[in-house]
């Protein structure tokens, strides 16, 4: 009996000592140096192997987004006409998007926010024209070799375009009316940046619109001809405007997410902008084809009004939305992009 209770006594004194380097560890894990106090906050988006892949992988990699206390979550291909859907579903929390598509979706019932601005054309210093927001590119071996010669074409020519009310449709407006080229002279066919590779090799289409990360692999073929890039159109650089945006919902449930987001893709795309080598590399490993550039990135993430506005006269002057049907508060707001500024944290 005596022998029992001895085992049973040191019984409890193992299990108080185990209770007590638990507490001891518990309490270095949450006060003591590099203790991760808290979970990170999970950011869901569609999966990337396109030209915005760059910042979400530089965000994630370098840890832009863990010291902002974020992970990304990516939840797979989404198509282009369903990301907005997902959104507003709150199936996903942000995307990325011309200020044209935000608005016409907008327009049409969605209640989302542009929240930071990402691209931009690069500034006149910056004469790598891998870096500009797009190309205009023809087959050098077929008859289009300059933008006059499109209307010298019978019937329609052919673009290929990612996704439809997108920067590509504003800016070949703009390209059409510096040209006089009749908007119904173009016949869009939709297919991914490097699917209009191949399809530009084989006469599929007549004219592929790509973006960076997929220069190089145009320029691979030998038969690239560039018509003109986004930044000869008329050298503005609102031409790349691009922006980040959330469901209104989103933004008045985690002011604070929205808010750690922004400073965390920012100061990836500031590092991008600095670290272009690397950034290619990794870029490249990620979506399976060589990579020359990508995209340069607004060092400033304010949004100024006057650019929005000329994208929604834009999408006015293009057919897409009627005169005053969306105001450009409507479609961002400044709540966020004050932290879009360079900052040490």
């Amino acid at each position: 009996m005596r022998k029992n209770l001895y085992r049973i006594v040191l019984f409890l004194i193992a299990v108080a000592a185990i209770a007590l380097v638990a507490g001891c560890s518990k309490k270095a894990a949450t006060t003591g140096e590099g203790a991760q106090t808290k979970p990170l906050q999970v950011v869901k988006t569609w999966s990337r192997k396109d030209c915005t892949l760059a910042p979400f992988l530089i965000a994630d990699k370098k840890g832009f987004f863990a010291k902002q206390g974020l992970q990304i979550q990516y939840v797979g291909d989404i198509d282009a006409s369903a990301r907005i859907p997902a959104i507003v579903s709150g199936s996903i929390d942000v995307g990325n998007i011309h200020p044209n598509g935000l608005a016409i979706a907008v327009a049409n019932g969605a209640q989302l926010k542009g929240v930071v601005r990402s691209i931009i054309e690069p500034p006149a210093d910056i004469t790598d024209i891998h870096l500009q927001h797009m190309w205009w590119v023809s087959n050098k071996n077929g008859p289009i070799k300059t933008l006059a010669d499109i209307n010298k074409q019978p019937g329609k020519v052919k673009f290929g375009v990612m996704t439809r009310n997108s920067c590509i449709e504003y800016l070949t407006d703009k390209i059409r009316a510096k040209y006089n080229i009749p908007k119904d002279k173009i016949e869009w066919v939709t297919m991914p940046d490097l699917q209009q590779v191949q399809a530009l090799k084989q006469g599929l289409i007549d004219v592929a619109t790509p973006h960076p990360p997929f220069y190089k692999a145009i320029e691979d073929t030998g038969i690239g001809n560039i018509l003109i890039s986004s930044r000869e159109i008329d050298g503005d650089q609102n031409n790349g405007t691009y922006l980040y945006y959330f469901s209104d919902k989103f933004i008045q449930a985690h002011p604070d997410i929205v808010k750690s987001f922004v400073i965390a893709i920012k100061n990836a795309e500031r590092w991008i902008n600095d670290n272009k080598p690397e950034t290619n590399e990794l870029t490249a490993q990620a979506i399976g084809v060589p990579v020359t550039a990508n995209h340069y990135y607004a060092p400033d993430g304010r949004i100024p009004d006057k650019d929005i506005q000329e994208w929604i006269d834009g999408t006015v002057a293009g057919g897409l939305l009627k005169p005053d049907q969306v105001k450009v508060a409507d479609i961002i707001t400044h709540q966020f992009d004050v932290f879009g500024v360079p900052q040490s944290n």
